[in-house]
């Protein structure tokens, strides 16, 4: 199963997402509800997907926009043992140091 997201960052700042969904129609529609108040406003934005036809060139201070995907796999059972199992310890044999 995909979930999308809406990354977001403002010129040099920290990026965000705001919501995440499970179809990407319901992503593209709450992107372009958003590209219609940065109209209004008057703000310049750019939208970095290949289904978006950009209005605005790249900047540093333009409102970047990119939906974004990801696989989510189902909820299993939490149990102790199998993080017990997933260790990183190494253990050398014969290790002499010389």
């Amino acid at each position: 199963m995909k979930e999308y997201g809406i990354y977001i960052r403002q010129g040099e700042g920290k990026p965000y997402i705001l919501q995440t969904f499970n179809d990407i129609d319901l992503a593209k529609i709450k992107l372009y509800e958003m590209l219609c108040f940065e109209e209004q406003r008057q703000r310049s934005y750019f939208v970095d997907n290949d289904f978006f036809h950009n209005k605005y060139n790249i900047a540093t201070k333009l409102k970047y926009y990119c939906i974004q995907e990801r696989e989510v796999t189902e909820w299993k059972k939490y149990s102790e043992k199998n993080k017990m199992t997933q260790s990183n310890i190494i253990f050398l044999k014969d290790f002499k140091n010389e």
